[in-house]
This record gives structure tokens, sequence and C-alpha cells, in this order.
């Protein structure tokens, strides 16, 4: 696939639902995620693929994690890294996510994408289902809608987990 055809497939993309909390700090986050698509050249036929995304617990990666990426630099190297780390702290703090798909299930439905959202969003909302998420893709370009769903977790809850981290004296080890 070239960019042009993953772009089109993310403005033809969109969160119906997102989860009610961000991703955990200190342990493994569980989002349900229903996947809603027209069937391609079928009218009122809908694919729901359903699953679950599994986050594992975000790792740090600290200043000290850096100094491998300044290699081959100079003799002046070290001095310029250390100052680099004391003066570029903040923007070095860095959390690295990771993501499993897993139940993984597919299935033809006989009535229309908004039909089937709808009826999705009324029951988590009446579940009150917090990691529940509903989301409207192009049926050839639903893995891509999916991993762009679950870096937007990742980039909406990454303040919130640095904040923990920090409170917690985490990155100045």
């Amino acid at each position: 696939m070239d960019a042009k055809l993953f772009q089109s497939f993310l403005k033809q993309t969109s969160i119906l639902r997102a989860p009610k909390t961000s991703l955990s700090t200190f342990g493994a986050t569980d989002i349900q995620y229903h996947l809603v698509s027209s069937v391609e050249d079928l009218r009122n036929k809908t694919r729901l693929r359903e699953g679950r995304v599994l986050s594992e617990r975000p790792k740090i990666i600290t200043p000290d994690a850096f100094k491998e990426r300044f290699q081959g630099f100079g003799d002046d190297a070290a001095d310029f890294e250390r100052w680099l780390s004391s003066s570029y702290k903040d923007l070095l703090r860095a959390l690295e996510y990771n993501f499993k798909n897993q139940g993984f299930t597919t299935r033809v439905l006989s009535e229309a994408p908004a039909d089937v959202s709808d009826r999705i969003i009324k029951e988590a909302e009446e579940r009150d289902s917090r990691n529940q998420a509903v989301i409207l893709c192009p049926d050839s370009g639903w893995s891509l809608a999916l991993m762009k769903f679950s870096l937007d977790e990742a980039a909406r809850s990454f303040p919130t987990n640095v904040r923990d981290l920090d409170r917690r004296g985490l990155f100045g080890r």
C-alpha cells in the first residue's frame, strides 16, 4: 500500500466512541473494540470486527537510554551528552507502548453500518463500559484504522502516564 491509500483510509475512519479512561500507567489496559465497515458492493451489509487491544504497561525510556543514540560524535560527545541530558531532561522523557490484538472475530450483519454502530454505542453506554471503542472504517483499511486508534490512545494517555511516573520519581533513576 502507498501513502495516498493510507491517507484515504484514515480520512474515512472515525472514532464513534472512544474509551472513557486512558491507558494505565502501572499495568496493562484491555480495550474492547468494534470495527464497523460497509461491505463493499452490498447494500445494508456491515462487516463487524471485534476483539481486544491489550496495551502493555508503558516502558520508561530515560535520558540515560538516549546515550546509546549519540555514538561516534567525537571526543567531546560524552560531555555534550551530559549537558544535553540535563538541559533537555523533560524533552528526553519517553514511554514505549506495545499493543497486541487479541480475540479477533469477524462477521457480516444484514444491517446498515449506522444502525450497527448506534446499537453498539447504546449498549456500551447502558452498561457503562469504560474501555470500549466503536470505530467506523473502510472494510479494506480495518487494520490501519485499529493501529491508528491504538497510537491515538497512547498519545492521549502519554501526559497522564508521564505525570504519574514523575510523581513516583521513576524518571530520576
